[in-house]
């Protein structure tokens, strides 16, 4: 018996498909990319050899990402991934019109007149890697949800989903956290996900897509992204449709590689490839230098009298925090920190049963500070005196520790920098919406390794490395693709962990501080500065500086929340409901849209037994004021709007018309060009007003990078 051979090498898993004389398949498997594209290869063809003779297989060919990793000298085809899948997919269904294919780190959309035979036409996704596995792994980790749980929750939920970003996978994360910050249900966001997955991939084609339409790749796997597609595609065709997926849908590339190199008949050698070679196509750094820091070597004391003390709370997009501060406000009696996972009200639950263990019911609070991206949410769920944005917290919990320091703070999805001089305030800055150079871009790149950053293996391998290379400062949609790279490249583990821990501080220092001068001495806060390879990066690029890392550096906007609430305190009793009465209180969230402007904001509402119920998510203070009435308000903006299109008429005489969007410059603007346009005996004619809908419609068909 002949086979031949096809393997299909992608960002994240390399398949193999072999095929008799016949074009059947004989055998189908995979190897995720751990150390290198030629590693996973190689571990593919030696169990394949165990079943069938290498000298039985004559033909091979190869497609995907890195298809340079088989010597040339081997004899191995090469084709195009959009041509492999074109002909797997005909081979086994040759009634196919549309093909979509889903992978770690691309999306094709495949459209077909007559097979192969008559020009076909491809469109694939940027080099971003939004609207692929890659993403929606990243995501999902994000917010403690597995894989195989994806699917299934997004599929329970029922109902309107909230809409998320799918131009840009940063852009995306940002709408997620602000979602699960407004307590939306854990199903509604996978659904919402699944959503902009579907949209970014349908927007990669204009007009309707020809039926029968087949999904293959391994996205194409996660019913939840089926149903999703089949929506939006039926919007877009304006009839229902039904998105076939192939049973060996994760293996159609292989195998149209397999089949195209047994058409091809050339001849090609299988064999065991040897160990790939590395630092080949890198600059070769200095290692990362283990520095001494202070450790925490906090212990909590043990309460066994009532003490009376200030509670803080920082909900955060990745971690929520909380501290117990003695009645000084110099000591912490109790910390708690522990992952959000999209779920802000049972995360603060469940730090307070940590603080009631710790403290009993010895502690009588005399104020509540609640900070974080979260604050407004968990500061009425809890009774919080109160409430302040992140960086006025960790400004004041940095002030006890060096009033002279700057502040450079790295959160899980933000990022802060505090310049001080003379004790006082002077500048200030936040990341973007980029999250590179965060907490959760390291975690997600260590995660995409298969290596934990909270048990020390990523510090430990970080040191270990002999050298370091450059893998850039740039978003973290691309860093993923940077570090797929080099694994694919066979760059030991330890050489990535510690480049990467580099390009946390390179992307701190490029993105946040900019052009700004820092001080002498910089203060180090946030959980990511547990890790000692990026304290050890930014004490490399600090250099000459004095580098302060606190001894409860996880929770210092915590901390600072506990002591603006100590300073700001009355005498009156505190509104602090009290651990127990939290932790019991049977609370409702629950979602809908306010349709009392064109904004159609979607507003998340808290019910709590006995209590005024609570709104969130407006952008005026229509809910969040609780003065909800239907009646539309009339403001100065809206008679700034009269006075710039006083002189509009709709539908007025002059020809030619001349059409203008009624969006950014064209207000402040308005006067001068309606009348210029009058003046020459051209009709002006403004589009409607922008509505959610035209925004949406927008983005939708206005397709381009983001970046």
């Amino acid at each position: 018996m002949t086979c031949s051979l096809g393997v299909d090498i992608g960002a994240v898993n390399v398949k193999l498909a072999l095929i008799d004389e016949d074009a059947r398949l004989v055998r189908l498997d995979t190897e995720k990319v751990t150390t290198s594209a030629q590693a996973a290869v190689a571990a593919l063809l030696s169990r394949m050899e165990r079943e069938v003779p290498l000298d039985q297989v004559t033909r091979a060919a190869v497609s995907g990402s890195t298809a340079a990793v088989v010597p040339a000298e081997l004899g191995w085809s090469e084709y195009s991934s959009s041509l492999s899948i074109a002909s797997g997919v005909l081979h086994f269904h040759p009634d196919a019109r549309t093909i979509i294919q889903i992978g770690g780190q691309s999306s094709y959309v495949v459209e077909l007149v007559d097979g192969l035979r008559k020009p076909w036409r491809v469109a694939s996704n940027p080099l971003c890697a939004a609207g692929t596995g890659m993403f929606l792994e990243q995501q999902a980790y994000r917010l403690g949800i597995t894989m195989d749980d994806f699917a299934r929750l997004a599929l329970e939920y029922q109902g309107q989903p909230p809409r998320i970003a799918a131009r840009c996978s940063v852009f995306a994360k940002t709408d997620l956290i602000h979602l699960q910050q407004k307590g939306v249900p854990v199903g509604a966001m996978l659904y919402a996900l699944c959503g902009s997955i579907a949209r970014m991939v349908v927007s990669l084609k204009k007009g309707a897509f020809q039926e029968p339409i087949y999904c293959v790749g391994g996205v194409a796997g996660n019913a939840a992204i089926i149903k999703a597609l089949n929506e939006v595609i039926s919007a877009r065709n304006g009839a229902p449709v039904s998105i076939i997926v192939p049973q060996t849908h994760f293996y159609m590339e292989a195998a149209g590689a397999a089949l195209l190199a047994r058409a091809s008949g050339r001849t090609a050698t299988v064999t065991r490839l040897a160990e790939a070679e590395t630092g080949l196509h890198y600059f070769e750094m200095p290692r990362l230098q283990k520095t001494a820091h202070q450790k925490d070597g906090w212990t909590r004391p043990p309460i066994e009298e009532p003490f009376t003390g200030y509670l803080g709370v920082d909900v955060g997009s990745t971690s929520t925090k909380a501290v117990i501060l003695d009645e000084s406000g110099t000591r912490v009696l109790a910390k708690s920190y522990l992952m959000t996972a999209g779920r802000p009200v049972d995360a603060v639950k469940e730090v307070f049963r940590n603080l009631l263990r710790d403290v009993g019911e010895h502690a009588r609070i005399a104020g509540v500070g609640v900070t974080g991206s979260g604050r407004y949410l968990v500061g009425s769920f809890i009774g919080a005196d109160l409430i302040k944005n992140e960086i006025t917290a960790q400004t004041r919990a940095a002030a006890d520790l060096d009033p002279e320091a700057d502040i450079i703070e790295i959160g899980g999805q933000d990022s802060k920098l505090v310049i001080k001089r003379h004790g006082v305030v002077v500048d200030y800055q936040m990341n973007k919406a980029c999250a590179a150079g965060t907490g959760s871009f390291i975690d997600e790149l260590a995660e995409q390794m298969g290596v934990s950053v909270k048990n020390g293996d990523f510090a430990r391998l970080a040191f270990e490395a002999p050298n370091t290379i450059d893998l850039g400062t740039r978003c973290a949609a691309f860093m993923t693709q940077a570090v797929a790279s080099a694994q694919q490249g066979g760059v030991p583990i330890e050489v990535i962990s510690a480049s990467l821990a580099n390009s946390i501080a390179g992307n701190y220092l490029s993105k946040v501080v900019e052009t700004r001068k820092l001080g002498d001495k910089v203060i180090l806060t946030g959980a990511v500065f547990y890790n000692d390879a990026v304290v050890s990066a930014f004490q490399r690029a600090l250099e000459g500086k004095s580098i302060i890392v606190p001894v409860h550096k996880e929770v210092s906007g915590a901390i600072g929340a506990a002591l603006l609430a100590r300073e700001a305190g009355t005498g009156s009793a505190s509104r602090f409901k009290g651990f127990q009465k939290v932790i019991d209180s049977n609370h409702k969230l629950s979602t809908f849209v306010c349709k009392s402007c064109d904004n159609n904001c979607t507003i998340s509402r808290l019910d709590i037994p006995g209590e005024k119920a609570t709104f969130y998510g407006s952008r005026c203070d229509l809910y969040d004021s609780n003065i909800a009435t239907k009646e539309r308000v009339e403001t100065a903006f809206d008679e700034r709007e009269r006075l710039l299109f006083a002189g509009y008429r709709e539908g007025g005489p002059g020809r030619p018309s001349v059409g203008i969007p009624r969006a950014l410059l064209v207000y402040d603007y308005a006067p001068l060009l309606i009348g210029y346009l009058i003046e020459l005996g051209a009709r002006a004619v403004l589009s409607s007003k922008t509505t959610k809908h035209i925004t949406e419609e927008s983005t939708e068909q206005g397709y381009t990078d983001s970046c």
